[in-house]
């Protein structure tokens, strides 16, 4: 019955994904001209917008794990892939949900939504990822981030395994997370984890959304080889202090980590009324590693 069940959920993926990827990829990949009634535009893909339709897969299982009461718990992600795109082996942006690591918090964080259909209009796959939860999480700050952080690394391994069938490049994985996914972000980008050397494997870049931890979550262990960064955080967070991020600024650049912080004069945490401006710079930045 389980492998029925399994062989059904891949047809059923395959034929939504199929309906976003052609069997041919274009001439140039990254210019799109675009016909108008008054004239011809051209539109760069991963930067501009350069399709209209978004086609959103959900509730994928992609493992399953022990919470604190030592329950089984499934987990789950959202598909999130252009329509008609005929582009092979796409970068894909891996989004982590914010909400203190606390319970009625999900993949879809309404942000964490909005940004992943806007960075799949610009031609990206992307996914939208669930963790382990607590009630009390500071508690045991360590063990929140840590379950957090191996469950999202069940999630990059299930891209992996089926990056076929999704049509990525498993060479273009860029990480991002808001709030607390951009605290799991920094742990996974930037603390080397000595149980599993191919954590990193194939992670390019991470979009780090008002979510630099502070001391009580972890030290941050930035070295050379991390992966370039670019960092939203508004001077008058409450939540998460702007600090954190101006001193792992410092750190990236004094390890000549390619990164950007963009600050956000006078806002506090989540100032997602910002978004047209911090996505279109975000879209700059990550196009420079993938092109």
């Amino acid at each position: 019955m389980k492998t029925m069940k399994k062989n059904q959920f891949l047809v059923r993926l395959a034929l939504v994904i199929a309906l976003s990827v052609g069997k041919t990829a274009v001439a140039n990949p990254f210019i799109l001209s675009y016909t108008t009634e008054n004239q011809n535009t051209e539109r760069v893909r991963y930067v501009d917008v350069v399709f209209e339709k978004v086609n959103i897969q959900r509730d994928i299982v992609f493992g399953e794990s022990i919470n604190e009461k030592g329950e089984k718990e499934l987990l789950k992600l959202d598909v999130y892939a252009p329509e008609a795109d005929e582009m092979q082996n796409r970068p894909v942006i891996v989004w982590i949900h914010g909400g203190g690591f606390r319970p009625g918090n999900d993949k879809t964080q309404s942000y964490i939504v909005e940004m992943a259909n806007r960075f799949s209009r610009k031609g990206y796959v992307c996914l939208s990822v669930d963790y382990r939860l607590r009630e009390n999480p500071r508690d045991n700050p360590k063990e929140t981030i840590s379950d957090a952080a191996d469950d999202v690394l069940k999630g990059i391994d299930w891209l992996r395994k089926n990056s076929e069938l999704l049509n990525i490049d498993v060479s273009k994985i860029i990480i991002g997370g808001g709030s607390a996914g951009g605290m799991l972000g920094c742990n996974l980008c930037f603390n080397d984890r000595s149980n599993n050397e191919t954590d990193k494997r194939g992670i390019v870049g991470f979009v780090n959304l008002w979510g630099t931890p502070d001391a009580i979550w972890g030290e941050l262990d930035v070295d050379k080889n991390d992966s370039p960064t670019i960092i939203v955080h508004g001077t008058e967070d409450k939540l998460v202090s702007y600090s954190n991020s101006a001193i792992l600024a410092e750190k990236l650049k004094a390890n000549n980590v390619k990164h950007e912080l963009i600050t956000i004069e006078g806002a506090g945490h989540t100032p997602v009324k910002h978004m047209d401006d911090f996505e279109k710079k975000i879209a700059g930045f990550l196009y420079e590693i993938i092109k």
